[in-house]
């Protein structure tokens, strides 16, 4: 038999004999589940077990909280939306912010391994040797060099590459390290040089904030946490298998979209130049691309905003 005298626990015999007696404070009692026997842990490594659950939580001076949850059907909802809320506000919030702070954290190491991998699938798969004039290739690389000046990196933290990609069309993206490349197909639809220091402004943009990154660490935050804080390769190449899908598929958010035209206006009237030739190429883009119909593959339009807000903020910049 098991009862409080005070705030010490005495267990006795039948013939009332006390075989233990420890302070209330150390002993630890089994979670009240049903009608199931409570066991009583006690600090000499004895136990006791007893039917008496309500003896048991007077003991404990508690009512057992897990016997109230299977009891009311209220708290227990409160905790699922409670849990559910947490959940989707960590979707919402904690995962963009955490992604934002692991790819500002990124060593430079894992940026140029990332973008190794990357490339190497993309040429694998997508991308063709350039077929550019090398009069226009230099061309365009001086064009480059001259944004880049301006651009937090500076000359040297950016290149410029050239690849044929017949199967994506008019593209220019960035990868983490800084390396940008633009498709053939792209070139054709470029009227003036402004129009196209425009996007390799709004690229640069993209590597200045780490993005790519950013979306990486979003569409797949464990494994990418992991590479980041042990450099385990095993999870980089994991994670680097999601970048081509994201640079071919224009899949950066309305917010990244939105923040790397702004900084391209800005960087192109650092220039001296008017950033609304940027805004005329999207629209010719868009037009060229998707037709009437409005059905428009992935490209440098992206999926978000949409082009006749970009132009529109663009030429009011």
């Amino acid at each position: 038999m098991a009862q409080a005298d005070g705030d010490t626990l005495r267990i006795t015999g039948e013939d009332g004999a006390v075989l233990a007696s420890h302070a209330l404070k150390v002993v630890r009692a089994t979670s009240r589940l049903g009608s199931m026997r409570r066991r009583l842990d006690l600090p000499d490594g004895a136990s006791f077990d007893t039917e008496d659950n309500d003896a048991v939580d007077a003991l404990q001076s508690r009512s057992g909280i897990l016997h109230r949850l299977e009891r009311s059907w209220r708290t227990v909802l409160a905790s699922v939306v409670i849990a559910a809320s947490a959940i989707a506000a960590f979707a919402v919030y904690g995962v963009p912010a955490t992604a934002g702070w692991l790819a500002r954290h990124t060593p430079p190491s894992i940026a140029a391994y990332t973008t190794r991998q990357t490339l190497n699938t993309l040429d694998r798969v997508a991308l063709k040797s350039s077929k550019i004039a090398p009069n226009l290739r230099q061309h365009y690389l001086s064009l480059f060099a001259a944004v880049a000046a301006r651009s937090p990196r500076g000359t040297n933290g950016y290149h410029l590459l050239f690849r044929d990609a017949p199967a994506i069309g008019p593209n220019a993206f960035a990868l983490p390290d800084g390396t940008v490349i633009l498709t053939d197909q792209m070139i054709p639809l470029v009227k003036r040089d402004e129009e196209i220091e425009g996007v390799f402004a709004h690229e640069l943009s993209h590597v200045d904030h780490a993005h790519g990154l950013q979306r990486i660490y979003q569409a797949s935050l464990v494994p990418a946490a992991i590479a980041f804080i042990t450099g385990d390769a095993t999870q980089l190449d994991h994670f680097a298998a999601i970048l081509p899908g994201i640079l071919l598929q224009s899949a950066y958010s309305r917010a990244f979209e939105q923040q790397a035209d702004d900084d391209a206006a800005r960087l192109l009237r650092r220039m001296g130049k008017n950033p609304a030739p940027l805004a005329d190429l999207l629209e010719r883009m868009e037009k060229k691309m998707c037709g009437r119909s409005g059905g428009c593959g992935p490209n440098w339009l992206g999926s978000h905003p949409a082009t006749d807000l970009r132009a529109e903020r663009l030429r009011h910049f």
